[in-house]
């Protein structure tokens, strides 16, 4: 408890330079003796803090300190405040105090010159609070269920021992112990609904090293080659490393890929309308002419 009042009464020196003794009492609910002794307690620390009479007087923090003192250069304390603000954005509520103490101590000013928002465009309150409930089920080491849909659709309850939240490609994951399989798995963050804290704890697991999404038995690629018109080009930067992609001298794209063959390709493809020719392979040109005369179809009806 001690330890905790000095380091609040460091910070509030820090902060404001100097306090009076009975601001001081007042604040941590002490006496001011108390605090007079806290006092002595930093002084024979080497914290270099006096007290001074008279008007405009009180406890003070002697100038220059937080300089004389820093242990990390200027570049790393702002590596410090820019993991901290990535911290604050996946949802998390005590690293704002200390964001904003460490703000305070590292004498910068301007703090709202950066913001990290992990969420996609246009979510709601809803997937936050999914986030947040993941989250708590990791630190408490609580078994996690909830409501799963495949990327081929498939929807499952599953019950799972939560073990590492990971942030990849653009998407947040869960990697967990599911109870079902009996066996490590990914859960992409956006296909779980209907989120349940069970009561218990888990048993100790260590999670696998490297996120690595398990590939179905019936999994089946497909080489793509396909042609963008030049308006698609900020989405199709977005979606595939420069190396899969050409620009031809007409200010089309072409990329070569390999998707796992399934009825998401079918919507990705789609959704770029007439921005994209599928070059090859010539089914996949097949697959899409027909679904295009379904969705026509259901238009001129």
């Amino acid at each position: 408890m001690k330890n905790s009042r000095l380091f609040e009464i460091l910070y509030l020196l820090v902060e404001k330079r100097a306090v009076t003794a009975g601001e001081l009492a007042e604040r941590l609910e002490v006496s001011e003796r108390t605090i007079y002794r806290d006092v002595d307690a930093l002084s024979a620390a080497g914290i270099p803090v006096f007290t001074q009479k008279g008007q405009g007087g009180g406890i003070r923090l002697m100038d220059q300190f937080v300089l004389d003192r820093a242990l990390l250069s200027r570049a790393q304390q702002d590596e410090i405040l820019f993991a901290l603000q990535a911290i604050l954005a996946t949802g998390g509520g005590a690293e704002e105090e200390t964001l904003a103490r460490l703000t305070a101590l590292f004498r910068r000013e301007g703090g709202g010159w950066l913001e990290v928002d992990f969420t996609d465009w246009g979510s709601g309150a809803a997937e936050r609070e999914n986030f947040a409930l993941v989250k708590g089920a990791i630190l408490a080491s609580s078994p996690l269920s909830f409501t799963y849909y495949s990327s081929a659709g498939e929807r499952s309850r599953r019950t799972v021992e939560p073990a590492r939240l990971v942030f990849k490609g653009g998407c947040w994951y869960l990697s967990a112990f599911c109870r079902r399989r009996q066996d490590w798995r990914v859960f992409r963050l956006v296909r779980m609904e209907d989120l349940t804290m069970e009561e218990g704890t888990c048993a100790p697991r260590r999670p696998p090293e490297r996120l690595e999404v398990p590939t179905p038995d019936e999994y089946r690629g497909v080489d793509l080659r396909l042609r963008f018109a030049p308006a698609a080009a900020w989405r199709v930067r977005d979606y595939f490393h420069p190396r899969q992609i050409t620009q031809s001298p007409d200010g089309r794209l072409l990329v070569a890929c390999n998707f796992p063959e399934d009825q998401w390709l079918l919507s990705f493809l789609l959704s770029f309308g007439s921005q994209l020719e599928v070059l090859s392979p010539a089914y996949w040109r097949d697959i899409l002419s027909g679904e295009i005369k379904k969705l026509s179809a259901v238009y001129e009806t």
